[in-house]
């Protein structure tokens, strides 16, 4: 028996396809149709293929689907509505934001908060009702880790959405509300230059180690000003270039030849290149060593060759610092 074409349906929807509820049953123990939570259904194939984010948007939506006029997505829920970055944050429950100022109210599968929301805080992605991405951003960094705030907060701003002034309003009203001192905190580490959630942590890292504060994401020239690569992380006054190397960064064997080249012209130019993965982020004292190891080869050779910026520079700007 067909099903109706849409990834997500109620019970309502079903009967008015033609189908019965003995029919429901029946789909449902043959493994065809899949129950999201009471009276809204997925197709099996369609629930067995989603990722843990897209299984979450269809339990979002089906709650949006019988919530009130004026309950909007929020916290993660908003964020993945927004396209963020969600590094470990919790996807067992939906969140969603009735602008009444009353408690809070849990359930399984959804948590309703009960906190003022302006006007200016709403507003629609692909037609679903949902938190401001500064308002999104900062809800998230009063009920999580810092370093899990700063990952989505740093996919928030290089993506445009939002930007530091939207930030720093969207913390101001929040001022009086719980964990405002985790959301300052993680706001003011923020930064729309760390293009991956490997690279967010990574800085995030650094912070607690005993190093210097390294350039993020600077383009690297030749002496005759060609260009030679953009760098994740820049220690400048130290010779050194850190480089995070995600799981998906080298997805063809032209790629990582092209990478190979490029770390080669980098080393030829007098900068000694340290390289770390997801894996060496949970073992920092590792790291430093390796840092540690990198600083002190580099204090041995001569400033290298060529410029660098903050963005791509026509020949006649390069500022030299050899």
């Amino acid at each position: 028996m067909d099903l109706p074409q849409t990834d997500l349906f109620t019970r309502a929807d079903a009967l008015t396809f033609g189908l019965t509820d003995d029919d429901l049953r029946r789909l449902r123990r043959t493994g065809e149709l899949s129950v999201l939570r009471p009276g809204f259904y997925v197709p099996s194939a369609v629930m067995q293929s989603a990722s843990p984010t897209e299984r979450h948007s269809l339990l979002a939506r089906s709650y949006l689907l019988s919530a009130p006029m004026g309950e909007v997505l929020s916290h993660v829920s908003a964020a993945i509505a927004w396209g963020f970055d969600i590094w470990q944050l919790p996807l067992d429950k939906v969140h969603m934001t009735h602008g009444l100022d009353y408690a809070s109210k849990r359930r399984q599968l959804r948590i309703l908060h009960g906190t003022t929301l302006e006007p200016t805080e709403r507003t629609t992605i692909n037609g679903f009702p949902v938190t401001t991405a500064a308002r999104t951003i900062v809800d998230i960094a009063r009920t999580t880790t810092v370093e899990r705030a700063v990952c989505v907060g740093d996919s928030a701003l290089r993506s445009g959405h939002t930007d530091s002034d939207a930030l720093s309003t969207a913390v101001e009203s929040a001022r009086f509300r719980t964990g405002i001192a985790a959301a300052r905190r993680a706001v003011s580490l923020m930064s729309g230059r760390s293009e991956s959630v490997g690279e967010s942590r990574s800085r995030m890292l650094f912070e607690t180690l005993p190093l210097p504060t390294p350039l993020l994401n600077q383009w690297v020239y030749d002496g005759a000003g060609r260009f030679v690569g953009r760098v994740d992380f820049l220690f400048w006054e130290f010779k050194v270039i850190g480089e995070f190397d995600g799981e998906s960064k080298y997805d063809s064997k032209r790629v990582l030849l092209d990478e190979k080249y490029r770390e080669d012209r980098l080393r030829d130019l007098g900068w000694v290149v340290v390289r770390w993965n997801w894996r060496d982020l949970d073992d920092p004292r590792a790291l430093l060593r390796r840092f540690e190891q990198a600083f002190a080869r580099a204090a041995a050779l001569p400033a290298p060759a060529g410029w660098f910026g903050d963005q791509r520079l026509a020949a006649d700007q390069l500022p030299s610092f050899g």
